[in-house]
Order: structure tokens, then sequence, then C-alpha cells
């Protein structure tokens, strides 16, 4: 394997609800993939995964 191949996923995945209200009206927000901006209650916000499992 070489150093140019990437690891792992490389682009995220859409969120499809608000993690406040729970609409589904969400566009992208601001210069980061990670940030999203509700249409119904107006809040930007961004979800990032740290780990999978239950391992501690």
């Amino acid at each position: 394997m070489t150093d140019d191949q990437p690891t792992g996923r490389t682009r995220q995945l859409p969120v499809f609800h608000c993690p406040y209200c729970g609409d589904e009206e969400l566009t992208p927000y601001g210069d980061s993939s990670d940030g999203w901006r509700c249409g119904a209650c107006l809040r930007a916000f961004s979800v990032r995964l740290i780990a999978t499992g239950v391992h501690e």
C-alpha cells in the first residue's frame, strides 16, 4: 500500500435531522465539511464522529 492512498472514510455522511428540533431542513454551513444550519430553528451546528464501539 502506498502513502498516497487514503485510508478509512474520506468524506462525511450528511446529517438527516437537526439535533435540536428534529427538522430535516438542513443546509451546509461554514467552511468546514461538518457544519450544518437548520432552516426551521435557525441553529448552526456540527456533528463529528469521535469513536465507534463501546471499548474504553
